[in-house]
């Protein structure tokens, strides 16, 4: 891990919350803007749908990119380039006045979105050093800070200037954007300047070999189903208030607050929980939690609308835990697999989205968010082996470290038999050797 000194730490933390509460205000403003969308200009629930998946895959691009040049670039740059592209994306989605000129636009616009939530929870990683359950979890909590004021400051931008619609909401969007911009853009990195490639080839792996490795891409699937009750509220809890309760955008509005102001308490309190109960337990309590409150919701009609805010308590907390748990996967070398997953995650969830769309437009407009129910079921049961996988690891890496068994010889495994290839295999890290002699390194 690096070392930073304190007013780096400080600077960086502060940095770390911007970006934060930025990425919450602008996701949750842009469900309000969708469904307005839907009515002006207009959309089917498959486009619908399809705009609310462009978000998530230009979250893949744009987060993918972003870990791919970190080492050269630094996490400044990268930043700043981003939120460049999501202004201007910004702009010209107020001048967009199609379906297709919209999804070009919010490619763009979206990009904040996966540079602002991919490099802060990697850079987090390597800051929060101490606490971090704690730390990790008002990290998020601070985004549900944002996502509550989000859909209040649309509302009163609708209320305010009733004539500029969406277009309004846009404009105003960029003012806490432009803000992070130049604090972001003032502030020393401690770790801004790119390491050597050799180094960097040494120390943390490599975005290709993450892709490869079969565990990213199951926990990443774990993770979009512990979201989907997330964004089934995002996206889909308008939709829902207003098409299937029959009641008004406004309650779908406060319908989004409420659920978020739920989800900012949580996580401001349930980081102190997580680092007492530790990762691990503290899913198993929070994702039957959720199913639950989800459930007599939904059983309440009408009324449910004062329940399933709820949720948030419990599902705000799925994705920072979640993230904590990862270090004892993969050890101090986690930050580079954290910046895989949460992509691969999206591009799922990308998937999800459109097929809800789908689903809703022949079956009913219910079905999105009632999908929040099964996902996070197969969310717990998946959970159970990453469980079991993360143990493993750790007994492994454990027992490779100590002291009796470190004498092992870096260019040639086959002289010490005591390394077997199943412990080969469940190290973070290993150099292998093959016929001719070449050494490569091997990551799991």
């Amino acid at each position: 891990m690096e070392t930073i000194s304190k007013t780096s730490f400080w600077l960086l933390t502060i940095g770390l919350f911007l970006c934060n509460w930025t990425n919450g205000f602008c996701d949750s403003i842009r469900s309000v803007t969708y469904s307005m969308m839907k009515d002006e200009v207009p959309l089917s629930y498959s486009q619908y749908g399809g705009l609310q998946s462009l978000g998530l895959f230009s979250y893949v691009i744009w987060a993918f990119a972003a870990a791919s040049v970190l080492d050269s670039m630094g996490y400044k740059l990268t930043f700043v380039i981003s939120i460049i592209a999501s202004i201007v994306g910004n702009l010209l989605t107020i001048t967009s006045k199609n379906y297709l000129l919209i999804l070009g636009s919010q490619f763009f616009a979206t990009s904040l979105l996966g540079v602002l939530d991919d490099c802060p929870t990697s850079l987090a990683v390597i800051v929060f050093t101490k606490h971090s359950g704690a730390l990790f979890c008002i990290m998020s909590g601070i985004y549900g800070l944002g996502a509550f004021v989000g859909p209040l400051w649309a509302k009163w931008i609708m209320d305010t200037f009733p004539k500029y619609t969406y277009r309004g909401i846009y404009v105003s969007m960029n003012i806490p954007i432009l803000l992070v911009l130049l604090f972001l853009a003032f502030i020393p990195f401690a770790i801004n300047h790119p390491r050597k490639k050799e180094d960097a080839q040494k120390e943390h792996m490599s975005v290709w070999q993450c892709v490869k490795s079969p565990m990213i891409w199951y926990c990443g699937l774990m993770l979009i189903m512990m979201t989907t009750a997330e964004r089934s509220t995002l996206f889909w809890g308008s939709v829902y208030v207003k098409e299937v309760l029959h009641l008004t955008e406004d309650d779908g509005a406060l319908l989004n607050s409420r659920f978020y102001f739920c989800f900012m308490v949580a996580r401001f309190l349930g980081g102190f929980v997580t680092d007492w109960l530790g990762p691990f337990l503290m899913e198993y309590i929070i994702i039957p939690a959720g199913i639950v409150v989800y459930v007599i919701g939904f059983a309440m009609g009408a009324k449910g609308v004062y329940v399933l805010p709820l949720v948030g308590i419990f599902v705000s907390l799925y994705f920072p835990t979640f993230i904590v748990s990862t270090s004892r996967y993969w050890g101090d070398d986690c930050a580079i697999p954290v910046a895989c997953i949460l992509p691969i995650q999206c591009g799922i969830g990308a998937l999800i989205q459109s097929a809800l769309g789908v689903i809703n437009e022949r079956y009913g407009p219910q079905y999105a968010y009632w999908a929040a129910v099964p996902c996070a079921a197969i969310a717990l049961l998946m959970f159970i082996f990453y469980h079991v996988m993360a143990i493993r690891r750790e007994k492994e890496r454990e027992s490779l470290l100590n002291k009796e068994q470190i004498a092992v010889c870096p260019v040639c495994w086959r002289k010490h038999a005591q390394l077997t290839a199943a412990k080969r295999l469940l190290l973070v890290k290993v150099l292998d050797v093959d016929d001719s002699g070449s050494v490569s390194t091997v990551y799991t």
